[in-house]
């Protein structure tokens, strides 16, 4: 089980990384199917008070696949960021989410050092 979940997280994590050139733990529980994309832009929009509210997984779960997720953005020598989400909606007010769900992962640029092949 455990294999099989740091599998799928793996392949979602580097999904978001080729897309984006950062890691964030929203698109990795949208990419494992734990979140549907509307959930989380109602999330984002402020219609839904915490993200955990719309996944579908356990919190164990989710506890456990963001570990999965911070060890390979550590073996990856990706940088963390701390990341504030707020909503897009007109007040701009912080949205609700795990603390680990608050971290995002990106390639260091030529400021913060060199990409690790």
């Amino acid at each position: 089980m455990a294999d099989s979940l740091e599998r799928r997280v793996v392949a979602a994590a580097n999904a978001a990384l080729d897309r984006n050139r950062f890691v964030a733990p929203v698109d990795v529980l949208t990419g494992l199917g734990w979140l549907r994309a509307e959930h989380a832009e109602a999330w984002r929009r402020g219609r839904v008070p915490y993200l955990e509210r719309v996944t579908v997984a356990s919190l164990g779960k989710l506890g456990k696949a963001l570990r999965i997720l911070r060890r390979w953005a550590e073996r990856r020598g990706l940088q963390p960021r701390e990341t504030v989400y707020v909503s897009w909606t007109k007040g701009r007010h912080r949205l609700r989410s795990p603390r680990p769900a608050t971290r995002t992962w990106s390639v260091p640029t030529a400021r913060t050092g060199s990409h690790p092949n």
